[in-house]
């Protein structure tokens, strides 16, 4: 991993079930990037009901928002769906403001 590389994606599920991707560090305009690609392969394989755990997500920036809303944009394309699960408190209150829970 680059050190610059401040964003970690474990996958896990799949197989009837929904693709979960714990994401872990920082979601910021180095990162964003790197969750458009691997939400966009996980799609690809035909996988179109993804989970994104935030817990352990502790930065996050207009871009890396950007990514969220993207990723949302493209599975709803393909008659998916992106579940956003276990947001941070401080999360959440950003979210209520911008809408993007809805």
């Amino acid at each position: 991993m680059n050190k610059d590389d401040k964003l970690t994606i474990v996958r896990s599920g799949g197989e009837g079930e929904p693709i979960i991707l714990m994401l872990s560090g920082d979601l910021d305009v180095r990162t964003a990037p790197k969750l458009r690609n691997f939400v966009e392969s996980v799609i690809r394989e035909g996988n179109l009901d993804i989970k994104l755990d935030l817990s352990r997500l502790s930065y996050l920036d207009s871009s890396g928002y950007g990514a969220l809303v993207d990723a949302n944009r493209r599975t709803k394309s393909t008659q998916g769906n992106i579940i956003l699960t276990n947001l941070p408190r401080w999360m959440s209150e950003f979210f209520d403001m911008v809408s993007l829970d809805s």
